[in-house]
């Protein structure tokens, strides 16, 4: 009974200490998954400070570090810390070019605050510059952080002399752009959840499959407001599923409870028109819960959606068979209306094989564009407000940048992770609310490295293609829904002509005769551009087309009938390689053909129907 009490006073007092950490610090996270070692800081941008404190379930020495974009030790700027058997307390800067025991740094610029060892626990608080200027420290930057982490239950032999560590980690963080935790209310007194699961899904063996399933949403009384949604990932399929969207759709009731592979001919025509339009919800590998801010909710009912589409995109590249899957979302609400309802706005470019991106590049730039012609007509008069957004690629993309224009000048830069990590795709919060005005142009800017593929990568759906995506949160909510740019079809029909002739793709006709469908992802993605001329005229063809522009609402109804862009400002991308263009072989630079800027949306319909057309019918 002693123990009994023993241990249960040494659980209320930790309890009670990092309760303590987390009403004086903005943020918390832990950095482990047994919630052994707890991340606490502040961003203090007046003074270009963070204040970090760490509570470590150990009586030894602990290891804090930042990595450099990669999640290991090499290159990381890193500390020790621990308390002696007197109380004395010892922080330690140092940096750490192997993974040997890091090196002691000239310059200490990590100011300890205070130290304790208590109940089994060792807490630290410290503080540091953004950028200290010091060559051995990494600057604390925009984007996602990876942090790496160890400890041990004994001190150092001596100051300088350590125990191999008991545990160590890394994780990424969004340090800028969480949520912080004075912002997330507490869940209200008539707060009811609803879980969306896919029904046992049995797993196709092939690498990348994208699941259906219809649901009828719980009827409420008038309007209620979603303030919370979490993930429901099927123990041990954290590997297996990559992302989830949950679509606000419109459909026959009937069709409530369809599970199918999305890209089948079993998927319901009344269904199809669901995927890629209006999101409420979305998860990605690594991200966690979001909670709204108080002011905010996605409207249920009445006033918003009454019936989504739920897509899981499994992802299974070791082809394992037998596997099932029940995962999903749940979806908190209330009745309780908060100020404003919420939406979610999609920009970007549109997946399709014709977004190439050339085999050995360490930087590759894709654009997507949401000109002034769509939102001058979807938008009111005072505009929306964003608030945040989840930013996505897939494996070769490592920054995303949304800028934000007006009247044809720069503003502030609306959203940005110049460090994306695939595997960590939290949704970002704005530090400060963006006021977005009718006639406002949004451009995201991705960037890719595929220094490792001998290969083009294209834009499409599995994980070893490209995406370039921004799912905004805004307020209040309007009938807009997406805003896409596309590269026009008919522009690059001569550019992969040239690469035909010149031996770099299968050989096809021109309907892609002798190939296997879908032809144009088969053609591309299985073709190179190499470093000379070829990539030299796709800069160009890149940087000189006009684009095409998808506007539309809820089940893809669109909002501006044309698809041309006529007034934009283009963002002029892979200029960084036009010096080595200079000593390449020349060769007559591919032009759009002729009346390709002005294309109406039914003609790239007709031009993409080869490709449409295998999806919806080649797969049992």
């Amino acid at each position: 009974m002693r123990l009994y009490v023993a241990v249960l006073f040494i659980f209320a007092c930790s309890t009670a200490a990092t309760a303590t950490l987390k009403e004086n610090y903005d943020h918390f996270v832990s950095l482990d998954e047994e919630q052994n070692y707890m991340m606490y800081w502040t961003m203090n941008d007046a003074a270009k400070t963070i204040n970090i404190a760490v509570a470590v379930k150990t009586t030894g020495w602990i290891g804090f570090g930042i990595s450099p974009h990669t999640g290991r030790m090499p290159g990381s700027d890193t500390v020790i810390g621990w308390v002696d058997g007197e109380g004395n307390a010892y922080l330690q800067d140092r940096f750490a070019p192997t993974r040997d025991v890091p090196l002691m740094d000239a310059q200490q610029d990590y100011n300890l605050i205070s130290a304790e060892e208590k109940n089994g626990m060792t807490i630290m608080k410290f503080s540091r510059k953004y950028d200290t200027g010091d060559i051995r420290d990494l600057a604390i930057e925009t984007g996602t952080t990876r942090l790496i982490w160890s400890y041990d239950d004994v001190d150092p032999i001596t100051p300088n002399t350590f125990t191999r560590h008991k545990k160590q980690g890394t994780r990424s963080v969004n340090l800028f752009t969480s949520l912080p935790e004075v912002d997330k209310p507490p869940l209200p007194s008539d707060v009811q959840y609803f879980d969306l699961h896919n029904p046992n899904v049995a797993i196709p063996v092939r690498d990348t499959t994208y699941w259906c399933t219809a649901f009828k949403l719980p009827e409420v009384n008038g309007t209620a407001h979603m303030i919370r949604i979490e993930p429901l990932i099927q123990k041990q399929h954290e590997g297996l599923v990559h992302h989830i969207l949950v679509y606000d759709c419109v459909f026959q009731e009937e069709l409530s409870g369809s599970s199918h592979d999305c890209d089948s001919r079993n998927m319901p025509m009344g269904l199809r028109n669901c995927r890629g339009a209006t999101v409420i919800g979305a998860w990605a590998i690594g991200a966690e819960g979001i909670s709204y801010p108080a002011h905010v909710g996605l409207p249920l009912g009445e006033r918003g959606a009454r019936y989504v589409v739920m897509e899981t995109h499994y992802d299974n590249p070791l082809l394992k068979a037998g596997m099932t899957d029940s995962s999903g979302m749940r979806f908190y609400y209330t009745h309780q209306l908060r100020k404003y309802d919420a939406g979610v706005f999609e920009i970007g470019q549109a997946t399709s094989p014709f977004m190439v991106i050339p085999e050995d590049q360490a930087n590759w730039q894709v654009t997507g564009y949401c000109s002034e012609n769509c939102t001058r007509a979807t938008l009111p008069p005072t505009g929306i407000k964003f608030f945040g957004g989840m930013l996505h690629t897939h494996l070769a993309g490592f920054s995303i940048v949304a800028k934000h224009y007006r009247d044809g000048k720069e503003l502030p830069e609306l959203l940005s992770n110049r460090h994306y990590d695939f595997n960590y795709q939290e949704t970002e919060f704005l530090r400060k609310e963006v006021t977005f005005l009718p006639g406002d142009q949004l451009t995201l800017i991705c960037s890719y490295n595929t220094k490792s593929r001998r290969k083009i990568t294209v834009g499409g759906i599995a994980t070893r293609d490209e995406m370039c995506l921004a799912y905004l949160l805004y307020y209040p909510k309007q009938e807009i829904a997406v805003c896409f740019s596309q590269n026009n079809y008919l522009t690059y029909l001569g550019y992969f002509r040239t690469l035909r002739d010149a031996g770099r793709t299968p050989s096809y006709n021109n309907y892609g005769e002798g190939l296997p469908p879908p032809y144009a992802w088969q053609v591309i993605r299985n073709g190179t551009i190499g470093k000379g001329k070829h990539l030299k005229d796709l800069q160009k063809l890149d940087n000189l087309t006009p684009p095409v522009q998808y506007c539309a609402a809820r089940n893809h109804v669109l909002l501006q009938p044309v698809a041309d862009i006529p007034n934009f400002v283009r963002y002029h991308t892979n200029t960084h390689l036009e010096n080595s263009f200079a000593t390449a072989p020349t060769e007559q630079t591919v032009k759009p053909t002729s009346g390709a800027s002005k294309v109406h949306f039914s003609s790239l319909i007709v031009c993409m129907l080869p490709f449409l057309a295998y999806l919806l019918t080649s797969r049992a």
